[in-house]
């Protein structure tokens, strides 16, 4: 198998497709969602959680069987449904439209696979086994966020701000660049979190 494409991918405003309404398939809506794309599951029945996003307006259920035509204008679809026979059908339909697809522990039907991601505000790290060991994707993602510690996102926005205030002057690109890698360091990093420790303790 050819070597995987990591992207991280703007799904805000775009339309997506989750076939299956039952655990499987809550799953993924959370980081649909979060991205702001617009998601139409379709299933018979759905569990609560998804029954209690459709009046918020957070996403539509169409309460019936999938159907081919529930992929014209999607980008990517999640087949969910538990039922492999279903989800292959699903997958087979997305290539003759050339739509991704990912169909739920089963790699083989797959176009891109969910990684185990670490988030810290903005920051995210993803990590993929390329299907071959889930769990091991997870073991590393729990060894991520024991070191990478919650103010992480906090620093993330500092150096966001100091970057844009970087590019807003007149400063030799030379120099700029090697000033924002050194504020970029692990030693800038604990000077931070110990002063935000300080801050959030009162002192």
């Amino acid at each position: 198998m050819a070597n995987l494409f990591p992207l991280f991918l703007k799904l805000e405003g775009r339309h997506c497709l989750v076939v299956g309404g039952g655990s499987i398939a809550v799953q993924k809506l959370d980081g649909l969602l979060s991205a702001g794309a617009e998601v139409h599951v379709v299933a018979p029945e759905a569990d609560e959680r998804i029954r209690q996003l459709v009046p918020d307006g957070q996403l539509r259920w169409s309460r019936r069987e999938f159907r081919p035509s529930d992929l014209l204008g999607s980008v990517l679809v999640v087949a969910a449904t538990g039922d492999p026979i279903l989800n292959q059908a699903v997958f087979h339909e997305a290539q003759s439209r050339g739509v991704l697809c990912n169909a739920v522990d089963e790699p083989p039907h797959c176009n891109f696979y969910y990684p185990a991601v670490v988030r810290r505000g903005d920051l995210q790290i993803a990590i993929s086994t390329a299907g071959h060991s889930p769990a091991l994707a997870q073991r590393i993602r729990k060894d991520l966020e024991r070191q990478f510690d919650a103010r992480l996102g906090d620093w993330l926005v500092w150096l966001g701000n100091v970057r844009r205030l970087f590019f807003s002057r007149r400063i030799d690109p030379s120099h700029r660049r090697t000033v924002l890698h050194r504020i970029a360091s692990q030693e800038v990093y604990e000077r931070f979190a110990a002063a935000r420790g300080r801050k959030e303790a009162g002192q």
